[in-house]
């Protein structure tokens, strides 16, 4: 991770975790997080796949030039880019993990800006994945962001952050969560095939 927004938020959520596979949504206190609060973006995971902004930060809002909230996340994604992303959010729910992504968001009038988002699972009432908690930030934002609208975000490259697993004695006694929803559960993270014998 190289933004301070997207490191801080990580290490923020692998700390409310506590061993767990994701804090509860209730235990997010926003004056823990307050230097990143501004970047960061709460969303709500449809059953339809749908990830809806709940709360976005008034930094989230202006990379876009717009309110976020009500908005859904990957409306702005191209096709392929959005594809990877639905992909690997499957993967992060199932295992459970974070994602980082290294963004090139394009604007209207044809300017570029790396951006760097993490999106990580949230419990809320009983079901992981629920909710997500997210911080999207620019490295070095340009003077035109805030002035001109976003058009299309495309991903450079994605991966899982892994929660350092101390504490797994209390995960594994912690009360079960339901599964992500159907959209975010359709592909395992490991597949095992049987092959033959080996000569």
């Amino acid at each position: 991770m190289n933004n301070a927004a997207s490191s801080t938020l990580f290490a923020y959520w692998d700390q409310l975790r506590a061993g767990r596979p994701a804090p509860d949504r209730a235990e997010v206190d926003p004056r823990a997080i307050a230097p990143v609060l501004g970047d960061t973006f709460i969303l709500e995971a449809g059953r339809d796949g749908s990830l809806a902004y709940r709360l976005a930060g008034s930094r989230a809002c202006a990379v876009f030039a717009r309110e976020l909230k009500g908005s859904d996340f990957l409306d702005v994604f191209s096709p392929e880019a959005r594809a990877t992303l639905i992909r690997t959010l499957a993967d992060a729910m199932a295992a459970p993990a974070g994602l980082m992504a290294s963004l090139t968001a394009t604007s209207v009038a044809g300017r570029s800006v790396a951006l760097e988002a993490v999106i990580l699972p949230l419990v809320h009432r009983g079901r992981l994945g629920g909710r997500l908690i997210g911080a999207i930030s620019a490295g070095d934002p340009p003077y035109w962001i805030g002035r001109d609208d976003i058009a299309r975000i495309d991903v450079e490259a994605v991966r899982l952050l892994w929660p350092s697993w101390q504490g797994t004695l209390a995960m594994a006694a912690a009360a079960p969560v339901q599964p992500a929803p159907a959209a975010f559960a359709t592909r395992p993270a490991l597949r095992l095939i049987h092959g033959g014998n080996v000569a």
